[in-house]
């Protein structure tokens, strides 16, 4: 076994911390999702997102989703308190698991996609660490060290994606930034010139910290620079992008590369002493810590596997042999490891606008990114929440994802549009507009429109721009179809 200065270190306030922040964005994450529940938590047998199925009906239901809802705001708040640890970690991470992991591909919400995606996995970290204070102790040092690496991977997946889909070549944050869909000041950037320097340096710096943060957090040497790197990226993330929660979760997951007798808790002493006290430790747990140790191990030793076998995937654009192939599939969305493309040219460089329609007028349904619009003041509007710009976004990328697969497309354009407010005879208008870059500044360029029936689920679509194609990826990006949801295997031809 290795020697014990190989494993890093985390106080036990500091770990304190991190549960207590976690708990506190959980209930935030969820106080922002109560007045959406009814489309979130629910099947679309009752106006929701999930698609209906026998198992998701018998949970995600007018009579059991809201006993499910209360609990879960219980486990946070406890979490939050340090109250009956673990048990209220162990119930968060179930929920967590199976909102955003297991339905991820069984909804137009896709499990909330990034925020949800970071949501779960401090989540899991966090039940690792209560679970290994009260059970087994002596495998805390280990479990440290397997989510400081599970966050290194994701990180570095996430800065190779933007390397490839086209950030050095500026192509990234920009789009995003004058995006009403996810920039929150798109109105200033949208006047600048796309060949500026500050959108250049941000899309060299968004790819760059994230692989360079995440080599360092693999080095014991320099593992609490690579979180501090990760920190201070994501708070500036969160000044610009609408993205939930997302960024504090993960400044509060990258607390766990700062060490007890680390420079930064040399330079603020008090910031291990914010958690309140430390988790109560038991003696040695015997087989629970030797059952913990072997999972533990285990998944750290698969983890490069697995990673490497999706990078094969989908840089690759090659299929594994059939039964390595299948058990590589199981085995990653049980454990919800993805390539993160969080952000990248092909999801932000278009947004939709909905409309309702009746003969020849039309009557927008609601403005997207405006938080003072007439009727949608607030950030608790459902039109300014991640998860419907999410909803929205993963919607229409199905068609780039999926482009031979226009069924799967249309059976998710009419499950949202039902859950749109309309009158008896009005028709449903997608309306599909390009973020454009000009020489001197950015353009808005609606190219073509879905319409959708709601008495017959009738779709119609009208393209403006004949030489627009939905279904292609940017020319900077390695995006190619999918053969299903929840595999990068490229589609069989």
């Amino acid at each position: 076994m290795p020697d014990a200065s190989f494993y890093p270190e985390l106080g036990t306030r500091l770990e304190a911390l991190v549960r207590t922040a976690y708990g506190v964005l959980m209930l935030a994450t969820l106080l922002q999702a109560l007045p959406e529940a009814r489309r979130f938590f629910l099947s679309e047998r009752w106006g929701g997102y999930a698609k209906s199925t026998r198992d998701v009906d018998a949970v995600q239901n007018p009579v059991v989703m809201p006993l499910f809802v209360a609990a879960w705001f219980l486990a946070a708040a406890a979490l939050a308190t340090g109250w009956w640890s673990p048990w209220p970690a162990i119930l968060n991470l179930a929920f967590c698991r199976y909102f955003f992991i297991h339905m991820r591909w069984k909804g137009i919400l896709r499990g909330m996609g990034a925020p949800g995606f970071i949501a779960y996995w401090v989540g899991l970290v966090v039940c690792l660490f209560e679970v290994t204070a009260r059970f087994a102790p002596e495998v805390r040092p280990l479990a440290l060290l397997v989510a400081q690496v599970d966050l290194a991977c994701i990180m570095l997946t996430a800065g190779i994606y933007k390397f490839a889909a086209g950030y050095p070549q500026n192509h990234g944050m920009e789009l995003g930034l004058c995006n009403p869909m996810w920039g929150y000041w798109w109105r200033w950037y949208i006047k600048r010139r796309p060949a500026s320097p500050v959108f250049w340096t941000m899309n060299q710096l968004a790819w760059g910290t994230e692989v360079v943060a995440a080599l360092l957090m693999l080095v014991p040497a320099t593992r609490e620079i690579g979180g501090l790197l990760i920190l201070v990226s994501f708070a500036f993330i969160a000044t610009q992008i609408r993205l939930g929660f997302l960024c504090e979760m993960v400044m509060a997951g990258s607390l766990i590369f700062i060490p007890p007798d680390g420079w930064i808790a040399g330079w603020f002493p008090w910031i291990g002493w914010i958690g309140g006290a430390a988790p109560a430790v038991a003696g040695e747990a015997g087989s629970a810590g030797a059952v913990l140790r072997v999972a533990l191990w285990t998944y750290l030793a698969l983890l490069p596997l697995a990673y490497g076998g999706l990078y094969y995937n989908f840089y690759a654009r090659r299929r594994l042999p059939a039964l390595v192939q299948r058990v590589l599939e199981r085995y990653t969305n049980f454990f919800g490891l993805i390539l993160w493309r969080v952000f990248s040219v092909d999801l932000v460089n278009f947004f939709i606008r909905l409309s309702r329609r009746t003969g020849e007028r039309l009557t927008a349904i609601a403005p997207l990114g405006d938080l003072h619009a007439s009727g949608y003041r607030g950030a608790w509007s459902r039109f300014n929440h991640v998860g419907e710009m999410i909803c929205l976004t993963s919607l229409f990328t199905t068609l780039k994802y999926y482009p031979s697969n226009d069924v799967l497309f249309q059976e998710r354009l009419r499950r949202y549009a039902r859950t749109l407010p309309h009158e008896a005879g009005e028709t449903l208008v997608f309306e599909y507009v390009s973020v454009v870059k000009r020489d001197t500044r950015f353009d808005w360029v609606p190219v073509g429109e879905y319409q959708v029936d709601p008495a017959n689920g009738a779709i119609t679509t009208r393209w403006i721009d004949p030489e627009f194609s939905p279904h292609a990826g940017h020319r900077d990006s390695p995006l190619h179809e999918g053969d299903v949801p929840g595999s990068y295997v490229p589609a069989s031809r």
